[in-house]
């Protein structure tokens, strides 16, 4: 008995075509599932960074427009009529600033009651509402009223205490109306056209503007979840309800400087919408291929079941080593097998080729859509192109400065060197401006720090005496016992060149302007919280303010100067600054009589201690020393500096008069000599002449920059110099003798 090994089983010819058809629509209906989960990601992921940039850009317009009525809140805070306590001429001055504004109004409360209206023609007392509460101190804060004092609209106000005072009597507010931020929100459409809302709410959760149905829901408070979300600053995506009722992907913006919020909705059906459709695209296509692919095999399978003689002829053929040809019988069995593999081919290559097509399209629509981002990013970084043009700004004063010090170094000692110098002094103050310009708008707080007036008279004496020019002589006094003060350094030289340049274009013919530093006196002071003060004084013999204009003087934009020659903002800076450093300003003038602006700024007390522990276990040498100096700021400053440290200082204007000194035989212990003075001999030619003749003078000297070759014996001080470092460097001289 014969045993044949079992047969795998037989598959037929049909049931292996469909496997094949399977094997092939399986991998593409997989790899299209796979594409539509890319693309719906990546479409989610697009909307939600769109709902975050507009809630962002939004949030930051608003702020801008909150913020245009915060400065004219705290402009008109400041007034000299409000200190005062003139209503009239605070109501007048508000009317005339709200103008200017675009018709915002301003008015004036106490803790009870209306004082001030700029929508009454004058100031009226009316109960005011209670809806916003007193500002004791801090920032500007925004309230929202449900209706107006005058009017029944609603309406939006930014309340600021009044400055300088404390307790403050006062709150200056400016009103703003909601449709204005509605108008800002208009230009900034939902994520997605036709779908969506944007939402700003206040601190207190209130809408103020709305997408949809402003009207309906203006001063509605936020509810559920985001209100919850709100009330923890939950910033960020999440879902929701929105007011309308719709479950939504929500983005809530951070709050801004005024605890305001803007927040972006997308209902969730339009992102379910979004996942259907994509869904239902890769279904269509899988299924088309699939039907395609049972309609080949049911055509390929009909022609493949021939009678059975047929294949028995085919195997007759292959039994005498002969090939039937494929068209010998058509769909014979063992040519369909050859056959259904060439047909399979072909077809894995139409498959291939058609999701290849596919593929090609979806990464065309993917390169289209980094294109979209591309550009949206691009529009973003021109947003922000301000901010960088203080950066490019920089580099570009950097080259001019860099340019400055090689000139400096072939301009000999002179007027040209000084100019030089005073030019890099500039470029050094114009890189402060330009930082000051990347917050210009906002409420950037000042950066105090302890300030010497004397070192910092010399330090800035150059770029003071350009401003003056040369019909003016400008001279300095400065009291020994005058301590530093606590003030910005920057806002402190613009406040000093404004006084000066008052001062200058009141001379037009030419005269004296003197720059006093003295402690200030009880009655100055007077008024003025803390203490002590420093009073920082510029004086002129002009033809001094008439009294009826004295008032108005440091009003914003007030001017007398011809059209062109001041835009009346040098006085208002001065006493914005001397206020937000804790300190005033005074004015005394009368015709004919000259000016007196008073800057009261407080002592820096931790700077004057350092400064008294740290001198007093030095013991300094009284000297007579011989000083040569041209510059008449410079000489007003350093010799009574000098004498107030115990020194005996003779003081020449040239050197050549300081020869005649040392030839007539007079003492001194030590030569303290500039390089470019006027006259026949310069101070490096006295500082030789002393070298052969006087061997045992000790000699300093100082320069800003001179291509002239030193005597090594003789010490030199790079200009320009603080007072403590003169010091310093005459005695180490005058040891060395």
């Amino acid at each position: 008995m014969v045993f044949h090994p079992k047969a795998p089983r037989a598959w037929s010819v049909r049931a292996r075509l469909l496997l094949l058809v399977l094997s092939v629509w399986l991998p593409a209906m997989v790899a299209f599932a796979l594409l539509a989960r890319t693309t719906y990601q990546r479409e989610e992921a697009m909307a939600r960074q769109g709902m975050r940039d507009k809630a962002e850009g939004l949030n930051a317009a608003v702020e801008a427009e909150l913020d245009k009525r915060a400065v004219l809140a705290r402009t008109l805070a400041a007034s000299i009529a409000l200190r005062e306590n003139d209503i009239v001429r605070f109501h007048r001055e508000a009317a005339q600033a709200s103008g200017v504004d675009g018709g915002s109004a301003v008015f004036l409360i106490d803790r009870e009651r209306l004082l001030a209206n700029t929508r009454a023609p004058a100031p009226k007392v009316l109960a005011r509402l209670g809806e916003a509460p007193f500002v004791e101190a801090g920032p500007p804060r925004v309230y929202f009223a449900s209706r107006g004092t005058l009017r029944p609209q609603p309406v939006l106000a930014v309340f600021t205490p009044e400055s300088g005072v404390r307790p403050p009597r006062y709150n200056v507010g400016v009103s703003l109306e909601p449709a204005v931020i509605q108008h800002v929100l208009s230009q900034h459409p939902a994520v997605v056209p036709g779908e969506g809302s944007i939402s700003v709410m206040d601190r207190q959760h209130l809408v103020i503007a709305r997408s949809r149905d402003p009207d309906r829901w203006l001063g509605v408070e936020a509810t559920g979840v985001m209100k919850q979300r709100l009330l923890h600053a939950q910033a960020g995506f999440g879902t929701s309800v929105t007011l309308d009722g719709v479950a939504s992907l929500s983005y809530v913006s951070a709050p801004n400087r005024y605890g305001w919020t803007v927040i972006t909705a997308m209902p969730l059906a339009a992102l379910r919408q979004t996942a259907s459709q994509l869904t239902w695209q890769a279904s269509v296509a899988s299924g088309a291929l699939l039907l395609i692919g049972l309609g080949l095999a049911l055509f390929a399978s009909r022609r493949i079941a021939q009678p059975l003689s047929a294949l028995k002829e085919f195997a007759l053929a292959l039994g005498r080593n002969e090939v039937p040809p494929r068209s010998a019988t058509g769909l014979a069995e063992v040519d369909a097998v050859g056959a259904s593999m060439h047909d399979a081919g072909m077809r894995l290559e139409a498959s291939g080729r058609e999701l290849q097509h596919r593929v090609s399209e979806a990464v065309h629509r993917a390169e289209q859509a980094q294109i979209r981002l591309l550009e949206a990013q691009k529009h973003e970084a021109i947003g922000r192109l301000t901010g960088g043009i203080a950066h490019d700004f920089n580099n570009l004063l950097q080259t001019i400065t860099m340019g400055l010090h090689v000139v400096e170094r072939s301009v000999p000692e002179g007027r040209h060197s000084r100019a030089v110098g005073g030019a890099l002094s500039a470029c050094t103050k114009a890189a402060d401006l330009v930082r000051q310009m990347l917050t210009f708008g906002r409420s950037q707080p000042l950066q105090p720090q302890a300030i010497t007036l004397r070192d910092f008279l010399l330090k800035n004496q150059e770029l003071t005496r350009k401003a003056v020019g040369e019909r003016i002589r400008l001279t300095a006094q400065v009291d020994p016992q005058a301590q530093a003060v606590h003030a910005d350094p920057t806002q402190l030289e613009l406040a000093l060149l404004n006084l000066i340049f008052n001062a200058r274009d009141a001379m037009p013919q030419g005269g004296h302007i003197e720059v006093r530093v003295r402690p200030a006196s009880r009655a100055e002071a007077a008024g003025l919280e803390g203490g002590p003060f420093l009073c920082l004084q510029v004086q002129d013999d002009g033809p001094g303010i008439p009294e009826e204009l004295q008032k108005k003087v440091f009003d914003p934009y007030f001017t007398t100067k011809p059209v062109g020659m001041g835009s009346g903002l040098g006085l208002a800076q001065v006493l914005a600054f001397a206020r937000q450093s804790g300190g005033d300003v005074r004015l005394a003038s009368a015709a004919g009589e000259g000016t007196c602006v008073s800057l009261l700024l407080p002592v820096c007390e931790a700077a004057a201690e350092g400064a008294h522990a740290q001198a007093a276990p030095s013991e300094v040498r009284p000297l007579r020393i011989l000083m040569a100096e041209d510059d008449v700021l410079v000489a007003s400053v350093v010799a009574p500096a000098l004498e107030a440290e115990g020194h005996a200082v003779t003081l020449c204007a040239t050197a050549d008069e300081a020869l005649a000194f040392l030839q007539d035989g007079w003492t001194f212990d030590l030569l303290f000599t500039d390089v470019v003075m006027p006259g026949e001999m310069s101070g490096v030619d006295l500082a030789a002449w002393c070298r052969a003749q006087r061997p045992d003078l000790p000699v300093v000297v100082t320069t800003g920059y001179t291509t002239e070759r030193m005597d090594p014996a003789h010490t030199v001080l790079a200009k320009p110099y603080g007072m403590r470092d003169l010091l310093a460097t005459l005695q180490a001289a005058a040891a060395k003798s």
